[in-house]
């Protein structure tokens, strides 16, 4: 947690700052008629069936300082390269876009278990920030940061690093799975 908030403390406009560090330390959602319990956000993994990347405890934290560190240098070059962008909606978007995820998972002995709910992770986290008055820039980034067509370039800096950071972590382990096999 403590490395997310020191990303979020790269935000330099306060008040979205304030507001994105105050969702991570506490998230919770605001409509209270939604039942969803939540893991702790340090145990959480970050995949799903059928795409299993960081299905680990702790995978989400992992999955997020992953995909915000490499976010931020695409924000970087593009600056560098192509033309400004807004960098804080980058990281904002980056450090919030799976945060509900710690709603799709139940603990089942040492592994996890997905749990059936109507609203997807990247509409609730959408809904969410648009409850607490995030930019509308933020909110288009995490209900977008799935598709690789966006409105906007800061939306498809945040896909295209999670993208990366997704599909990597499951090459590797389907990789490391297959040498295993090998050895035996």
């Amino acid at each position: 947690m403590k490395e997310l908030l020191k990303l979020a403390d790269e935000i330099g406009d306060k008040e979205l700052r304030d507001k994105t560090k105050k969702l991570l330390k506490e998230i919770k959602l605001s409509n209270k008629n939604l039942g969803y319990k939540p893991l702790k956000l340090e145990e959480s993994p970050a995949g799903y069936k059928g795409f299993e990347h960081h299905m680990e405890e702790g995978g989400l934290v992992i999955h997020t300082k992953n995909v915000t560190e490499l976010a931020i240098k695409i924000a970087d070059f593009v600056t560098q390269k192509y033309c400004e962008i807004n960098k804080d909606y980058v990281i904002a978007g980056a450090l919030l876009h799976d945060l509900m995820r710690v709603f799709d998972f139940r603990k089942k002995g040492r592994s996890y278990e997905i749990v059936r709910k109507l609203i997807p992770h990247e509409e609730l986290i959408g809904c969410e920030l648009y409850a607490r008055n995030f930019p509308e820039e933020v909110v288009h980034i995490v209900l977008n940061h799935l598709k690789p067509d966006s409105l906007i370039l800061e939306a498809m800096i945040v896909h295209f690093a999670d993208s990366i950071d997704a599909y990597t972590d499951a090459y590797l382990k389907e990789l490391l799975k297959g040498i295993l096999e090998e050895e035996k």
